[in-house]
């Protein structure tokens, strides 16, 4: 059974129950005349409006992202993006003129069906704006977890108007063309009904979930966009370490450790430090500290299970042992595990790091694979830090970022400008036409 919280611009928090999709598809190709008609220069002040929804809402902004996103969905920001992605924004207004006699235009694709993983609440939104900027209508799949946190982020989104060249714009519009549905993600049935659907399929998950979406059935004229699983770390060179602002690298990697309970793909699992004047005991001392200080900022910091088993048994592992080391808090709010071993560690999470000292950063790049996605940067030197990032992208790794900013959303994303594959590039030559 499909269970819809949003459809048609409607929202039913107890959710609607559907057998097929028939219903749902209906709606939103009824409604993709409506956004076709909408200057994507208003679509840009809606969610620039939304953003200050969110920002506003002190409820919303407790949860986990809630801050990132206000800052994606700001107007400067969604301009950047549209323009990195697409070049010319204008092309998703109207056929724009490349040649003499010839013009080309952005169209939708169609419906976009996301199939959204559980681990970053937030990441529906992402997902969907930027589908919506597009121009398309969007099924939108969310685990049973996430369901109030994006039903109630929708929900900020409706009744919003601005003004754009004497006009007036609804953000009901934006609304209609996005249905919020929930179904048991083992439902082979009703996930092969949604693939079919589908103009565009974007699946975030897990290998297991990506796998058995990749091989529903499908038109063939359906892109697909795979997020599946990815790993994280980070690298601190001499430069920083040695500078006066090494305790505030400290504490930005702290935050994007903590960030997401360390389950998102660009979460740091490993950090790498290059030797300096200070060893790597005095630094996992001084990392200790910064995460007794910004733990208290969290209220929630408990553990699954499994995750708080693995914990305990990698505690034990490193303090019985005689060439590694462990710093660890008094409950499970952090643990960071130091060894000699140069390898990229299995990801623990639950705020654990592993701690591996290098002669050069440089070293780290045997280590790289295809399915690195995010290494956080700490350094003073930029002409280094471009001949690491040159390296280390050259063999997989898709963004290398200042340390802090691992888990901002950005674009490019896993490799992929997003929107610019969730257009159809139309032309038209007129040449002896006219």
């Amino acid at each position: 059974m499909i269970n819809c919280y949003e459809l048609n611009g409607e929202f039913n928090e107890k959710g609607i129950n559907f057998e097929e999709f028939n219903k749902i598809e209906t709606c939103l190709n009824n409604n993709l005349a409506e956004i076709h008609n909408i200057p994507v220069e208003a679509i840009i002040l809606i969610i620039n409006e939304y953003s200050k929804k969110i920002s506003k809402n002190r409820e919303i902004l407790r949860m986990e992202g809630a801050s990132f996103l206000c800052f994606y969905l700001k107007k400067i920001n969604m301009e950047k993006q549209l323009k990195l992605n697409l070049k010319n924004i204008e092309y998703l207004n109207k056929f724009v003129q490349i040649e003499d006699e010839k013009y080309i235009k952005a169209q939708p694709k169609g419906i976009v069906c996301h199939w959204m993983a559980g681990n970053v609440p937030t990441l529906g939104i992402y997902s969907v704006i930027q589908s919506i900027l597009c121009k398309n209508g969007n099924i939108l799949r969310v685990s049973k977890g996430t369901v109030n946190a994006i039903y109630n982020l929708l929900k900020l989104l409706d009744n919003i108007l601005v003004e754009y060249m004497g006009n007036t714009y609804s953000s009901k519009t934006l609304l209609k063309n996005i249905a919020l549905i929930y179904f048991d993600s083992f439902d082979e049935n009703l996930n092969s009904l949604m693939s079919l659907k589908a103009d565009v399929r974007i699946v975030w998950g897990s290998k297991i979930a990506v796998d058995a979406i990749c091989l529903l059935p499908k038109k063939t004229t359906c892109k697909d966009l795979i997020f599946g699983p990815k790993y994280s770390f980070a690298v601190f060179d001499k430069s920083a370490i040695e500078s006066h602002d090494f305790e505030e690298y400290l504490e930005n990697l702290v935050t994007d450790i903590i960030a997401f309970d360390q389950k998102g793909c660009s979460s740091p699992q490993v950090l790498f430090i290059e030797k300096s004047k200070l060893n790597i005991k005095n630094i996992a001392k001084m990392l200790s500290l910064k995460f007794e200080k910004i733990i208290k900022r969290y209220t929630n910091l408990d553990l699954d299970e499994a995750i708080a088993a693995k914990i305990l048994n990698k505690r034990g592992e490193y303090l019985l042992s005689l060439d590694k080391l462990a710093y660890i808090s008094k409950g499970l709010h952090y643990t960071i595990l130091i060894d000699k071993e140069l390898k990229l560690e299995e990801a623990i999470t639950g705020r654990t790091i592993f701690i591996k000292e290098v002669n050069d950063i440089l070293e780290v790049c045997p280590l790289i694979t295809k399915n690195i996605q995010t290494i956080g940067v700490a350094s003073k030197d930029r002409k280094r830090i471009l001949e690491f990032a040159d390296r280390v992208t050259t063999v997989g790794v898709d963004r290398v970022v200042k340390i802090g900013y691992m888990n901002f959303y950005d674009s490019p994303w896993d490799g992929c400008l997003i929107m610019s594959e969730l257009v159809r590039w139309c032309s038209i030559s007129i040449k002896g036409m006219i």
